[in-house]
C-alpha cells in the first residue's frame, strides 16, 4: 500500500515522485473534492480549479471525480482502477466521510491500492485515511454533513492531526491535542510535512517551510 498524506498540497514532491515511479506528467491522476460539498456549487468549483492549478504546476494533468455520482461500489472501483494516483482534497472531513461510505469508496479502496494505485490526501483527505474523526468537530462542522461518521478508513493506524503548526487553527489544534494526549496513534502533521507510506515503510518527511 502506498500513501502520501499531507496538511496542505504536496510539500515534498520528490517523495511523491518516488512513490509514483514516473514523471508527474505521465501520471494518471484523479482528484476527489467531496470534502467541499458543503460549499455552493460555484464556490466548490472555484476551489477545485485552484487545487488543479497547483497540481498542474508540478506537471500533473488532473481529472475530477465526484463521489456523489456513484452508488455502486463495483462501478466506482472500475473507474478508479484506471488511475495511478487518487488525490483527496481538504475541506470538511465529515462531508468527505459521508460520501466515502455512501458511494462505496471505503469498501473498495484497499483493493484499489493493492493494485498499485497511490492514495494521496491533504488535510481532510489525510484525516480520512486514519483511524478516527474524534476531535475533528473542533475544527470542522459535523452538521454540514448529511451523516456523521466518526471512524476513518483505517488505511493507516494513526490519528492524523493536520495543520499542527498553522496559527489559523491553533485553538482547535490545542484542544485536539488535549483530547488525544494519551492516544499512542496521534500523528501531528505540520503544513510543511508529509507522511509517506510505501508498504511497511513509513516516513515523516519535511519540505520547505
Amino acid at each position: 500500500m502506498k500513501l502520501y498524506l499531507s496538511s496542505y498540497r504536496i510539500p515534498t514532491p520528490n517523495d511523491l515522485a518516488d512513490l509514483l515511479g514516473k514523471d508527474f506528467a505521465q501520471v494518471r491522476i484523479v482528484t476527489i473534492a467531496n470534502a467541499k460539498d458543503y460549499l455552493a456549487e460555484r464556490a466548490r468549483n472555484v476551489k477545485i480549479r485552484e487545487a488543479h492549478s497547483d497540481l498542474e504546476k508540478f506537471g500533473f494533468k488532473p481529472e475530477s471525480l465526484d463521489l456523489r455520482n456513484f452508488d455502486d461500489a463495483d462501478k466506482l472501483k472500475s473507474k478508479l482502477i484506471q488511475y495511478d494516483f487518487i488525490w483527496v482534497m481538504g475541506g470538511n472531513t465529515f462531508c468527505l466521510m459521508h460520501e466515502i461510505k455512501r458511494s462505496g469508496f471505503g469498501q473498495v479502496i484497499r483493493k484499489i491500492l493493492d493494485n498499485g494505485v497511490v492514495y494521496g490526501g491533504e488535510s481532510a483527505g489525510a484525516v480520512a485515511a486514519g483511524n478516527s474523526l474524534k476531535g475533528v468537530e473542533l475544527a470542522d462542522h459535523p452538521e454540514f454533513s448529511e451523516s456523521i461518521i466518526w471512524e476513518g478508513m483505517g488505511l493507516i493506524d494513526k490519528y492524523v492531526l493536520p495543520h499542527a503548526d498553522n496559527l489559523t487553527f491553533a485553538e482547535g489544534i490545542e484542544e485536539t491535542r488535549k483530547m488525544h494526549k494519551d492516544n499512542p496513534t496521534l500523528l501531528e502533521l505540520k503544513d510543511s510535512e508529509a507522511l509517506v507510506v510505501n508498504g511497511g515503510e513509513i516516513n515523516l518527511t519535511k519540505g520547505d517551510s
